[in-house]
């Protein structure tokens, strides 16, 4: 029905009887696509001080028999989940088995640039990179990507994205699910589209596949308890808005960084790539229940890759209304309520980490950060809503430095957004609080420590 709703918004009308009939083909394959079919797969995890992590490639069938390349860390695709204490020392050891390039950023963790693994830090085949760092963030949900120039769109997609959970004395002291698989459960959610070949397509708009943990068309079958999802925005450009099915309320306990002070009750939550949140769900009294954790599209605001629209009749995202996701609201993944584990907790604790925000009293430095397009040619002028775009009117180059922070001071940035499309933007090593948005506080789900 989406489909129709944008035929009609782009051409008034249905145009002829071949274009409703290939709408109700269309519509029937899409109802059998949405039912659950795949169990949610759960990466492995790994624990320690000293973690080998094998770059690799292989294959997985994700239909009908065709094997799609993918890439994978220690598997043929996706990545295990790395779990440490704050405090640790650890090393990490990537071995490139690929015949391409890589990387590996550790996104949100607080370490020095020489460990941080950005698109400078080049990992060559047959090499291995082995940084050492100690474990200075709080307990939270970060992950791990290549991060490699004009690379990271396509290895991420082809499956070299991992969570990297970070654990400490504060969070062990909560009564909080903490079983890894069984009520402490992973999800890292991305949009794919793929080719005639069924491979998997880079740089498109037609990112009409939604996978969870690498699985098309999951279900879980959750325990009647407490349940910790920790939610990952791993996609490209889609934004996801999430909730469920039956309105369940929610009970947000993490941002990007750290704790919440107290647990936020939602039913709604909206995540951009690269975000990440632990929410709290109670299932207690649902056993043989099922239902559906969804994106709610349609409430997005427009100008939000996902939302109805995005830029306006001279400015457009090539294709984007001919993706039948964009505005709608569609399922991610199937819940199916089962028998409790042994000692649940069954119920969700208000308090959790007092937090203490950085008072912006202290800023000493203030900077404005401009987000906007770039006319690279004097004959192509740039879309607004596509790009290309560039911050202070500056393209990335590599050997330029456009910003030098001084260790040990407290900043203000004001971000501007010019374009007509929402941007994720992410700082690397540190934490920050949002203190507004267009002169208005944060929404809750936004306060406490962010990346």
């Amino acid at each position: 029905f989406n489909f129709i709703r944008k035929q009609i918004h782009q051409h008034k009308t249905i145009p002829n009887t071949e274009m409703r009939i290939s709408i109700c083909i269309i519509l029937f394959f899409q109802c059998l696509l949405v039912q659950a079919q795949n169990q949610l797969v759960i990466p492995p995890s790994l624990t320690g001080t000293n973690f080998n992590l094998h770059v690799q490639s292989g294959t997985k069938i994700f239909y009908g028999s065709t094997p799609t390349p993918t890439y994978g860390i220690n598997g043929a695709f996706l990545s295990p989940t790395i779990i440490v204490n704050k405090g640790d020392s650890i090393t990490l050891n990537v071995i490139n088995n690929l015949n391409i390039n890589t990387t590996m950023h550790w996104h949100g963790l607080h370490l020095s640039a020489m460990n941080d693994g950005g698109p400078h830090q080049i990992i060559n085949p047959s090499t291995t990179w082995s940084p050492s760092f100690k474990v200075r963030n709080n307990a939270s949900t970060f992950w791990y990507h290549p991060h490699g120039a004009n690379q990271t769109e396509q290895q991420v997609s082809k499956g070299l994205a991992g969570l990297f959970i970070v654990k400490d004395s504060a969070e062990a002291a909560l009564n909080l699910p903490r079983t890894y698989g069984v009520d402490d459960i992973p999800l890292i959610v991305q949009n794919k589209d793929f080719d005639v070949l069924q491979q998997i397509a880079i740089a498109t708009d037609m990112d009409t596949a939604i996978f969870v943990n690498g699985t098309l068309n999951p279900y879980f079958d959750a325990p009647a308890q407490v349940i910790r999802f920790r939610l990952l925005n791993g996609s490209s450009l889609r934004t996801y808005n999430f909730g469920f099915s039956n309105a369940q309320t929610f009970y947000q306990i993490a941002t990007d960084g750290g704790m919440l002070d107290t647990s936020l009750a939602l039913t709604r939550l909206k995540l951009s790539p690269g975000e990440r949140a632990e929410i709290l769900v109670n299932f207690s009294s649902m056993q043989s229940q099922s239902i559906y954790l969804k994106s709610f599209g349609s409430e997005l605001p427009n100008g939000i890759y996902g939302a109805d629209s995005v830029g306006d009749a001279n400015n457009e995202i090539h294709d984007y209304y001919d993706n039948f996701l964009n505005g709608a609201d569609y399922n991610l993944m199937q819940i199916n309520v089962v028998a409790p584990s042994g000692s649940p907790v069954t119920t969700i604790q208000s308090a959790l980490v007092p937090y203490i925000p950085i008072n912006p009293i202290s800023a000493t430095n203030y900077r404005t950060i401009v987000m906007d397009t770039i006319r690279l040619l004097p004959i192509d002028p740039p879309n607004r809503a596509e790009g290309p775009f560039g911050m202070n009117n500056q393209t990335f180059n590599m050997d330029s430095i456009n910003e030098v922070v001084h260790l040990n001071t407290t900043e203000i940035w004001t971000l501007v957004n010019k374009t007509l499309v929402a941007h994720p933007f992410h700082i690397h090593d540190i934490e920050f609080n949002i203190i507004e948005k267009s002169g208005l506080p944060p929404l809750p789900s936004e306060t406490g420590w962010k990346d």
